[in-house]
């Protein structure tokens, strides 16, 4: 999965991406015109309080794959790469200062929507082409898919909010438009903002985007202490969470992905799945054989677990379950599999 980030000139994206990946500020400026590759964790709060609960000898967050653009400029010389970058990714992460957030995300959503209407205006003149008789069925119903979506881009909505048959969805992505992507944005604003969240709610009521808001100074002071310094002066300032971590589960809820968990004393793991997976699929990520020979799964809840106290605790008041290949997997089920020869 491919998320890009991206954003005006001066945004605060290089400085984000670098605090997020851990790639140096000064390897980034090297190659300004080039697409960056970096990983980072998603610090997921309920793995960290498993880890607390299990100590285990390994903890593993999922972790996901971030693409730092070109700064977004229509006469720039990285104009096409950008595009091409877009429709390639899976989500679309937009940058922005808290002095002009709502107009610069608006004005970013727009282009999107007009390279989404180019596209459009080009399929439909190609169809319009290349009428033959033996493909006017196949071409009258591209057809109207194409004018459903220019219906939906001229009144400046994403293609992604149709509400259509699922063939036709899977249809829409080999066209690569932009808008069939979730998009959100983060605004990095200044340390006496941190707490105001009227700016970001604006940006989503403006836009109807996700934004976030990040100071990207204060994570990085946040990012240079301690674990134990980290806690303590979060606490001093009121934050309960860093906004990057928040931003990292933003992404990752985007991408229709939730995680299941694996516990023990040996290894805590966060196993990212797409929704709607069943137990024997969930089981696959892990190993395949697992999905090939899958015959039960013992679950239990994350919320169980934590009001219980134990896992001995949650046999004793019904709360441990044995589970077929066809149990739909829920955000934060804790799973083992129980494997044929």
């Amino acid at each position: 999965m491919k998320i890009v980030i991206l954003g005006s000139p001066q945004a605060g994206q290089q400085e984000l991406f670098s605090l997020l990946t851990g790639i140096s500020l000064e390897t980034i400026s090297q190659k300004p015109l080039e697409p960056q590759i970096g990983i980072c964790e998603v610090r997921d709060p309920r793995l960290t309080k498993l880890i607390q609960m299990y100590q285990p000898a390994k903890r593993s967050y999922a972790r996901i794959e971030y693409t730092l653009l070109p700064d977004f400029n229509l006469q720039g010389p990285a104009k096409d790469m950008v595009f091409r970058e877009l429709k390639n990714c899976d989500e679309i992460c937009w940058v922005t200062n808290a002095e002009n957030a709502g107009s610069d995300a608006s004005h970013f959503f727009s282009e999107m929507i007009i390279n989404d209407i180019m596209t459009v205006e080009k399929r439909l003149e190609n169809i319009a082409k290349g009428q033959k008789r033996k493909f006017l069925e196949v071409n009258a119903k591209e057809e109207e898919l194409m004018k459903t979506c220019m219906a939906q881009l001229e009144k400046e909505k994403p293609i992604r909010a149709l509400e259509l048959a699922p063939e036709l969805i899977i249809a829409l992505k080999t066209y690569q438009f932009i808008t069939m992507k979730p998009i959100f944005v983060v605004i990095n604003v200044p340390e006496n903002n941190t707490n105001d969240m009227s700016i970001s709610a604006a940006v989503a009521a403006k836009t109807g985007l996700q934004a976030i808001q990040v100071c990207a100074k204060l994570e990085q002071e946040i990012s240079q202490l301690e674990e134990a310094d980290r806690a303590a002066f979060m606490k001093e300032l009121d934050i309960k969470e860093s906004a990057l971590d928040k931003m990292n589960q933003i992404a990752f809820a985007g991408l229709g992905l939730i995680s299941f968990f694996t516990v023990g004393t040996d290894e805590v793991k966060a196993w990212p799945v797409r929704k709607g997976s069943l137990a024997a699929e969930a089981g696959s990520v892990i190993h395949t054989e697992i999905e090939k020979k899958f015959v039960r799964a013992e679950m239990f809840k994350y919320e169980d677990l934590l009001s219980s106290g134990s896992e001995a605790k949650l046999k004793e008041i019904g709360k441990f379950h044995l589970k077929g290949r066809d149990y739909l997997v829920e955000d934060g089920d804790i799973l083992s599999f129980r494997v044929g020869t």
